[in-house]
């Protein structure tokens, strides 16, 4: 049985907030063996391949780090459609957050009554680094692999390609990044040179929370974003609720520990099969929606600001109807856990806090687009 943990890096911890988790010490990795990625679908969920054009093209506004560069999410001829598989989840309702005495919970998984009234598309795995390239966008991915998550992206570098997206497709972009600073996608190094698995700080690429949303309710917007936390909790339990996993129950751990969790063998990437790097997507059992790696793997950013973990900080025993969160943090929600984590961590209502302009080793995304009918 695996026990040892390794150290995390000083300079990681620096950026995670709220974070107490044992997480080891980023492999480096190598690169992918596979030239690849395929993503399949089962035959009995309703899915949906979105097809991209070429008939819109972003225009000029002033940045304030310089009024001559482009806006980061403006198409620059190059970019090609991402093989992604969207998967359509309906409407309905469902129960947000955790009994109490589930284990590894924390106060924040209270349990609410949530309704979602619109149907939307979701990525039907994490974006990979093939994805990510394919919207022209330097990959400095801590594992690098073309069927892997893209990580090593802030919650900012993720809308840029998230816009992209919506730009080709002409479509109305979520997102007004005219106002971001620093540098984009240029991973983290520390002061000889060497990669890093995780920074915050410097010349970093960051946009801050004014403004940034064009569609404050979020599920308004018909272009790409981040999913809201109910959305995401909401497709990764794809309709379970009589055990902690689609894959059944985990049992109770230290987060420190690394012990074999036989309901998540099958279904996610986590400390005790992992070999303590990300792995190329769709490798294990999807949830029963269609969705892979919605546990484990990586984690991933979610557009609602943390707040101390709740899903409307003002009425948080009410309950709600496609909401948004609380209205501002320093800090971003984060769900899934990661291939480094702990198995009794990797359940739908774990979340936890991270800077939004926060590279990290850990952190990937995926998308949503809301149906309008």
């Amino acid at each position: 049985m695996k026990t040892d943990r390794p150290t995390v890096d000083p300079i990681y911890l620096m950026f995670l907030v709220a974070l107490v988790v044992a997480c080891g010490k980023q492999s480096t990795g190598g690169p992918a063996t596979d030239d690849t990625e395929t993503v399949s679908t089962p035959s009995d969920q309703t899915t949906d391949t979105v097809d991209g054009t070429d008939s819109h093209t972003s225009s000029e506004t002033d940045s304030a780090s310089d009024s001559e560069t482009p806006p980061p999410d403006s198409l620059t001829g190059n970019e090609t459609t991402p093989n992604i598989t969207w998967v359509r989840i309906e409407a309905g309702s469902f129960t947000y957050g955790s009994p109490n005495d589930t284990p590894c919970s924390g106060p924040y998984e209270k349990e609410v009554s949530v309704t979602l009234t619109r149907p939307f598309f979701i990525a039907s795995t994490e974006i990979t680094q093939s994805h990510w390239e394919a919207m022209d966008l330097v990959n400095q991915s801590w594992t690098p692999g073309p069927a892997k998550p893209v990580t090593m992206i802030n919650f900012f570098e993720a809308l840029v390609w998230c816009n992209k997206l919506s730009a080709m497709e002409g479509l109305n972009a979520c997102y007004d990044l005219s106002r971001c600073i620093g540098e984009f996608g240029a991973g983290c190094f520390d002061d000889e040179g060497t990669p890093v698995p995780g920074c915050g700080s410097g010349n970093i690429f960051q946009c801050g929370n004014t403004g940034l949303r064009k569609y404050p309710d979020r599920y308004s917007c018909p272009g790409y974003r981040l999913p809201t936390a109910a959305e995401w909790e909401y497709a990764a339990k794809a309709g379970v609720t009589d055990t902690h996993t689609y894959g059944g129950d985990v049992f109770s751990e230290a987060i420190s520990a690394c012990n074999d969790q036989p309901s998540l063998n099958d279904i996610a990437w986590y400390c005790f099969n992992s070999g303590e790097e990300a792995h190329d997507v769709a490798q294990k059992l999807p949830n029963p929606w269609g969705l892979y790696d919605t546990l484990g793997n990586t984690w991933e950013w979610i557009d609602h600001y943390f707040s101390g973990g709740t899903l409307d900080q003002y009425t948080p025993d009410v309950a709600l109807t496609d909401p948004i969160g609380p209205t501002e943090d320093s800090n971003m929600m984060i769900k899934s856990f990661h291939y480094n984590s702990a198995g009794c961590q990797v359940r739908p209502a774990s979340s936890m806090s991270l800077y939004p302009g926060a590279r990290d080793a850990y952190v990937g995304f995926r998308p949503v687009r809301t149906i309008f009918e």
